[in-house]
């Protein structure tokens, strides 16, 4: 069932007191979140589909979330802190063009041919999300911009930068 769903956040707490949620995003475009039609809500390992009715930004990864099928506070408290989900199907051409970058967690990341590290994080809390790779023993921060990704090879859990000379020295 994994396989239909990718992630794209969580939810962090109710927003009112008529149904309306907060949820923690892992985008890096939220321009792309309003056109989904429905998001699956994990609950107990079952993906619930519940109908979207309006997408407001709230801060820097958040948004606010009235879904048709949540009307009262009552009815947030069950689904606070649970994960949330889109149908891979909507979302294939922006995972294809690198705007969920949760899944690029435990890659390999090669620079030309060389294997470099393995991407640890992804920290979104700065003015621009980064990725955390572990190089040299130790955490580097690449920007994730669109102009260093050469490729995303998610069969063999491979992507492939092209990042400027000295950046991986930078402490």
């Amino acid at each position: 069932m994994y396989n239909n769903h990718v992630k794209i956040g969580t939810v962090v707490s109710k927003h009112g007191y008529k149904g309306d949620i907060k949820i923690s995003v892992s985008l890096n475009n939220l321009n792309t979140f309003p056109d989904l039609k429905y998001l699956f809500i994990d609950l107990d390992g079952c993906f619930i589909p519940f109908k979207i009715d309006n997408v407001r930004s709230f801060s820097k990864n958040v948004l606010i979330v009235k879904l048709k099928e949540i009307r009262s506070e009552d009815e947030v408290d069950e689904v606070i802190h649970k994960n949330i989900y889109a149908d891979s199907t909507e979302m294939e051409s922006n995972i294809d063009s690198g705007i969920f970058y949760n899944d690029l967690i435990n890659f390999d990341v090669f620079r030309d041919s060389k294997k470099i590290g393995k991407i640890e994080n992804i920290n979104s809390r700065l003015p621009q999300p980064v990725f955390e790779i572990m190089y040299d023993s130790r955490i580097v921060l690449i920007p994730i911009h669109k102009d260093f990704i050469r490729k995303i090879d998610k069969e063999n859990n491979i992507i492939y930068l092209d990042i400027p000379n000295g950046l991986l020295e930078i402490i």
